[in-house]
């Protein structure tokens, strides 16, 4: 017997009591028997129907129970189908999960022995780098050894040209400064004049008029006492340029060659000229 039939049961039970007490208590009230039992045969057929239909309700849950607890069946049993198929899938992904870890552990083996190689290239490289840079710093100071010797000898063969011009220069000079001195001392000689110092006049000043090479072309000649041997001074405002000495000389205009031994700049046409070191 399922609770619901216990619970009508029970019912009838407490029915059945309250119909004792009813009794009891119309005969202690003396009451009329006749319609007493007629009343309670109405309850009692009241009760019945109401018992009748307690068990017509409690077979309509009974069989809805029933086809509950088949229901409940069909769903447990296509649950645990389910559960099979999962439980096989989830065999299938373990499987699977212990190919990937065993295939993870080669290749984290691979990773590790890759990363040890690594870091032995990057050693190398590292050494191979410092010794690049050693190299390099060395071939640099070396260069720069190169470039200031190179410096040097192209000074050393600057001045080396410059006191070659200069010797060139001085020779040259002192075979015409002999040569003007003997010209000079003879003709004095025969003309009964007494011998003075060959120097220009020390007020002398002009301009550079041309330049060619190391030759200039000033605007003093012989009309304003320039002679071959004379050496005159050049300016460029303020500043002092060189001195020059004459090797030609015209009526107007002289041409001389620059003295590498006082070059202090480079000479151009426009440049004052003078016969002595300005103040």
């Amino acid at each position: 017997m399922n609770f619901l039939g216990r619970i009508f049961v029970g019912l009838i039970f407490i029915a059945s009591i309250g119909f004792f007490f009813a009794a009891i208590f119309a005969n202690s009230s003396h009451m009329d028997y006749t319609e007493k039992l007629t009343d309670l045969r109405s309850k009692n057929d009241q009760l019945t129907r109401t018992v009748n239909e307690a068990k017509l309700a409690q077979e309509k849950l009974q069989t809805s129970l029933l086809q509950e607890q088949i229901a409940r069946t069909a769903a447990l049993a296509a649950l645990q189908q389910q559960l099979g198929d999962q439980n096989e899938e989830l065999q299938q992904a373990n499987a699977k999960l212990s190919q990937m870890n065993s295939v993870n552990t080669t290749t984290t083996q691979k990773l590790a022995e890759t990363l040890d190689r690594l870091k032995a290239t990057m050693i190398i490289n590292d050494t191979l780098r410092a010794e690049n840079d050693k190299v390099i710093t060395d071939r640099n100071v070396q260069r720069k050894k190169v470039i200031e010797l190179t410096d040097d000898l192209n000074e050393l063969n600057s001045k080396l040209a410059d006191l070659k011009d200069m010797r060139d220069q001085l020779q040259e000079s002192e075979t015409v400064q002999r040569a003007l001195a003997e010209t000079r001392l003879n003709t004095l000689r025969l003309a009964g004049i007494p011998d003075a110092e060959d120097v220009p006049p020390s007020d002398l000043q002009g301009e550079i008029i041309a330049v060619s090479g190391n030759q200039v072309e000033i605007s003093l000649g012989r009309d304003d006492g320039v002679r071959t041997g004379h050496t005159m001074e050049v300016y460029r405002g303020a500043k002092y340029i060189t001195r020059v000495q004459i090797e030609r000389t015209d009526t107007d205009k002289s041409v001389g060659r620059v003295m590498a031994s006082f070059r202090k700049g480079y000479v151009q046409a426009g440049d004052q000229v003078a016969s002595k070191l300005l103040d």
